[in-house]
């Protein structure tokens, strides 16, 4: 997980929100604009997925929501159509998102959108990742598919300097190396 900086409410958004203050994420007036918001996470967060950092596009990506849209109760949450609430994941139905549903402890969850979150993960070459056992359960970020492609990012950068690897996997861009979670811990880690 890395963290996400969120940037500030899209003007259409904020309009949205203006013209139809009791309207929520699901409401019919609010479809057009998934698309729209998608594209503007997407590129946030710089083209990797909020949880798993496996690269995502409109084509394999979701808006979802931290906070679930649907309570408990069965009412809506007020945040539905909160901008700090809202992030891109990948549509993969045994990760991330999809996985997390409507399940959600926000006093256990580690959000991608709390300073500090990918302190409180790490990684092994084998491809696990280690650290808050609720938030990589409930997100299954310990699937064999996510240790694989991990496994491979460390096999790709052990043996090359942390010099090369910052300029080859860290620079400041558009996009980001996918998985680039693994990236940022390992040279934490090699640095420390």
């Amino acid at each position: 997980m890395l963290f996400i900086q969120k940037l500030e409410e899209p003007t259409f958004l904020t309009s949205y929100i203006k013209k139809h203050p009791t309207a929520n994420y699901e409401s019919e007036s609010f479809r057009p604009f998934y698309h729209v918001l998608k594209s503007t996470l997407i590129k946030e967060q710089k083209g990797l997925c909020a949880y798993c950092c496996g690269p995502i596009s409109m084509d394999n990506s979701h808006n979802e929501h931290i906070e679930p849209q649907h309570q408990k109760d069965g009412t809506y949450s007020r945040r539905s159509l909160d901008y700090d609430n809202i992030v891109a994941s990948c549509n993969s139905a045994s990760t991330c998102g999809s996985r997390k549903g409507n399940n959600y402890d926000e006093q256990r969850f580690v959000s991608p959108l709390q300073k500090g979150c990918e302190q409180r993960f790490s990684y092994d070459p084998d491809g696990y990742i280690r650290g808050d056992e609720y938030t990589i359960s409930l997100l299954n970020l310990n699937s064999y598919r996510l240790r694989q492609a991990r496994k491979a990012v460390f096999k790709m950068i052990m043996n090359m300097r942390n010099d090369d690897i910052r300029s080859a996997f860290c620079c400041d861009q558009e996009q980001y190396w996918p998985y680039s979670n693994v990236i940022s811990w390992y040279l934490r880690e090699k640095c420390d």
